[in-house]
């Protein structure tokens, strides 16, 4: 590690630098190694020289320290990305993600205490042999009165432990309640509502403040006694110092040097004691991700277990056998013992009463939820495919990623596309457009549906309304490298007489690019429409 040799090459210079006082005391008294201008300029250089090396010590701990700290950001990211959808089902879980990312921010603003706990090390051991040298019965007495005391206040601010990690899951409480706010007062209008709503945040934030003065002025507090206790000792030192000076142990000369000495190596044990605090927080921080690490993380197959060769899965559609699910918490299933078989020569229309479990059916087969292992005795089996990308998946609930994602989607295709004209007119309209898995047919279909229905504004425009997200997340769909797509009342925000039009025109883009669609809807369709689908009237057994 880059930072020890820096350290102990600034502990050297202060080591240089008491040498120098030595020479100077040796100066005054007439037997000086050097006359005095020498000795100004050997110290303005051990002072530079000093600087050099506290200069490349921060820049390596600092170093260190933001790239661990974006390497623990990315860790979270990544852990955050698998985590299995049934954490975020429970105001527990949500909180411990909360938690989780309130931990990262506070691991990285005390990663510094580990280098200042390192350099106090490195400043002892290079100091300790000198002050044994001065005045051995000194260096006994500093240590048998400061390091039990300074002992003591570690155990105190092990005790801080709980109120730590208390303020950490209250402060991410809080963050979380904020952020639900912020969203619940871009579509409440209700005076009433959005006061009741503000009045709790300002009461969390009350406890916040009164639950963070204690445990600040606990902390402070701890580290007050810790300089007191540090003015204590060396009023005993030099009082020990005033015996030993009478008993003619010890004279002026060894009573300055001593001083300097410990003035030089106790200055980074004292910085260490003062940011014990931090480390205190630390390991709060830490425990709290170690919970994180154990929340249960998506299964590698994403939608689906496997009874059977190859998963169950048949590129040909899709069957459920067995499939058995309930949300955390609750002791009713959803589904218990649940068979569908789906043919994908087809686009499906699944119709069912509300609260039959469409909606549900859709999140297990995009991965979204994992069936349940239990009352499955020949296995659960899923055929939707469970490579990454595979199911598009567009809920009631819909909730579009930053549009800066599909703008770049387009672009490429875009290109794609007008790169590969001339391919297209020498192989004909299935040559697969440059960059991308498409067709240049495909690629027509997609962008001659933006265009028809105006879509295309509304990927830069602000404020969409409902209608205008649902075209946007129909040609998010399209767009997409997914060769399924599964959409969940998706016309629901749609005004009656344009949704025909647009579901006939999405079917069609569809198929050009290959896709298959499963639409979960109750719009009563022409029997011309109709008659593009394979129907299943779901009843949360099966289809029928």
């Amino acid at each position: 590690m880059k930072f020890l040799p820096v350290a102990l090459l600034a502990s050297g210079a202060d080591a240089a630098v008491l040498w120098g006082i030595r020479a100077f005391m040796d100066i005054l008294s007439g037997e000086g190694p050097m006359p005095l201008y020498g000795w100004v300029g050997l110290m303005l250089g051990l002072t530079f020289l000093r600087l050099i090396f506290l200069t490349l010590k921060i820049r390596v701990s600092e170093s260190w320290v933001f790239a661990a700290g974006a390497r623990i950001m990315g860790w979270f990211l990544h852990r955050l990305r698998l985590l299995h959808p049934r954490n975020f089902h429970t105001p527990a879980g949500n909180l411990l993600v909360e938690s989780a990312y309130e931990s990262t921010l506070v691991l990285q603003n005390n990663g510094a205490v580990l280098f200042q706990g390192a350099q106090a090390v490195l400043q002892l051991a290079v100091f300790l042999p000198v002050l044994l040298y001065i005045s051995w019965p000194l260096t006994l007495f500093l240590f048998a009165v400061v390091v039990p005391v300074v002992g003591a206040l570690q155990r105190k601010l092990h005790k801080l432990g709980p109120v730590e990690e208390n303020l950490l899951r209250d402060r991410s409480r809080f963050r979380g309640d904020l952020t639900l706010a912020r969203r619940l007062f871009l579509q409440w209008s209700s005076r009433r509502e959005r006061t009741l709503l503000s009045d709790e945040l300002l009461q969390q934030n009350r406890h916040l403040r009164n639950d963070g003065l204690v445990a600040g002025l606990r902390k402070n507090g701890l580290s007050l006694v810790a300089e007191s206790v540090s003015v204590v000792a060396m009023v005993l030192v030099l009082g020990f110092c005033a015996v030993l000076i009478r008993c003619g142990w010890m004279n002026g000369s060894g009573l300055v040097l001593f001083c300097s000495a410990v003035l030089l190596s106790y200055k980074p044990v004292k910085e260490c004691a003062r940011v014990l605090p931090q480390f205190r927080s630390a390991v709060s921080a830490l425990k709290i991700l170690e919970e994180f690490e154990k929340a249960e993380i998506r299964s590698s197959d994403f939608g689906g277990r496997g009874a059977g060769s190859a998963n169950g899965y048949s590129p040909d559609g899709l069957f459920v056998k067995n499939g058995s699910f309930k949300y955390a918490g609750s002791e009713r299933p959803v589904f218990a013992g649940l068979n569908l078989e789906w043919s994908r020569s087809k686009p499906v229309l699944v119709r069912g009463k509300n609260g039959i479990g469409k909606s549900t059916l859709l999140r297990l087969l995009a991965g979204l939820e994992s069936w349940d292992a239990e009352g499955a005795a020949d296995g659960i089996c899923s055929s939707l495919p469970v490579a990454a990308n595979a199911v598009f998946f567009v809920a009631q609930d819909l909730e579009l990623p930053p549009r800066r994602l599909l703008r770049g989607i387009l672009e490429s295709l875009k290109q794609g596309a007008a790169g590969s004209v001339g391919v297209a007119a020498a192989e004909g309209s299935s040559a697969t457009a440059a960059g991308c898995g498409f067709s240049v047919a495909g690629c027509r279909e997609l962008f001659a549906f933006a265009e028809n229905f105006g879509i295309l504004p509304l990927v830069e425009k602000q404020g969409l309304s409902g209608g205008e997200r649902s075209r946007v997340a129909l040609l998010w769909a399209l767009a997409s490298d997914c060769d399924t797509v599964l959409l969940d009342e998706p016309f629901a925000s749609i005004a009656l007489a344009d949704r025909e039009p647009l579901l006939a025109a999405f079917l069609q883009a569809a198929a050009a690019l290959d896709k298959w669609v499963v639409i979960v809807s109750h719009d009563v369709l022409s029997p011309e429409m109709e008659g593009r689908f394979s129907i299943v009237n779901f009843d949360g057994a099966g289809e029928r």
